[in-house]
């Protein structure tokens, strides 16, 4: 699977400080699972934390889901010791925090490729956290900056206490949107931030319809609770694919027939509807809820 097509609609952040909280999540239903080295770890526990990513990237089992690890920042002094001790190891991904200028990822990029010419994995990919006012405004710029990116993370914590601008959908809404919209013009996935109240499902499921409405394709998770939420929010509803399909093969039947655009439900269909129907049926078929024979999954 393309690695900016790949579904990622929970990322689920795990610190890398405790192996067994890595061992627990590496069962879990997310879509993607990141073994966290910045933020969540000490400095003084960032060598521990590394060699419990070695051990576990050469020790368990992850299934299908995306593995990635979240390194220090370029400009850290633990940033290049993070990218060595990743060498050989089979990460599908690195997501690099507070990332401001395209020479950030420049620099990242130039090293993978040396790794790999050592004998690192090859095509690892690069996720990008956009978490200042400086990096927002270069959002665009750092997501054309190499062919490895395949998102844009908006990072909440960090851009607001960048910014001052206060941490509610008001007040995030045009970071929010600008960063969903500098994605879709690299052809990269945007990411939503983190809903730091775990134990309140009900506001985090609320958060997740408003990014899926914003454009967003996916959303951190910081507890295993709030995967299930994520990945339901984010993925067609039953109701969704029918109507995808209905539009799908109407528009064809049409388009066979010398039409161009066509009503469905009472509903325009042109190619910009058609657009949004196919990336509706891409995804439910990487979910299983779109088979052959016409019917939609439960």
């Amino acid at each position: 699977m393309s690695g900016r097509t790949r579904l990622r609609r929970s990322q689920l952040v795990t610190p890398a400080t405790t192996f067994r909280m890595i061992e627990k999540a590496a069962g879990l239903d997310c879509d993607s699972l990141i073994l966290d080295l910045e933020d969540a770890v000490a400095p003084s526990m960032k060598p521990a934390a590394r060699e419990n990513v070695r051990k576990a990237m050469s020790s368990l089992a992850f299934g299908d889901k995306e593995v990635g690890v979240r390194i220090n920042g370029v400009t850290t002094p633990h940033f290049l010791d993070d990218l060595l001790a990743l060498e050989g190891l089979p990460v599908d991904t690195i997501v690099v925090p507070k990332v401001n200028r395209p020479e950030d990822v420049a620099v990242v990029d130039v090293l993978l490729r040396q790794l790999e010419a050592r004998g690192s994995r090859a095509g690892v990919t690069l996720q990008l956290l956009i978490e200042t006012a400086i990096g927002l405004e270069a959002a665009a710029d750092v997501a054309r900056a190499s062919d490895r990116v395949v998102s844009l993370i908006f990072g909440a914590g960090d851009f607001t206490a960048d910014t001052g601008i206060a941490f509610t959908p008001r007040g995030l809404f045009y970071a929010r949107a600008r960063v969903v919209v500098a994605a879709a013009a690299a052809r990269v996935q945007a990411l939503d931030h983190v809903h730091p109240a775990i134990q309140d499902l009900d506001g985090l499921r609320e958060a997740a319809r408003d990014a899926r409405e914003l454009g967003f394709q996916g959303k951190w998770a910081i507890h295993p609770a709030q995967v299930p939420v994520i990945n339901e929010v984010f993925a067609p509803t039953p109701d969704e694919v029918r109507e995808a399909r209905r539009v799908i093969e109407a528009y064809e039947a049409a388009k066979a027939g010398g039409q161009g655009a066509i009503t469905v439900d009472g509903a325009l269909v042109d190619e910009a509807m058609l657009k949004l129907m196919e990336r509706r049926a891409a995804a439910a078929r990487k979910l299983g809820l779109w088979d052959r024979g016409g019917a939609v999954q439960p």
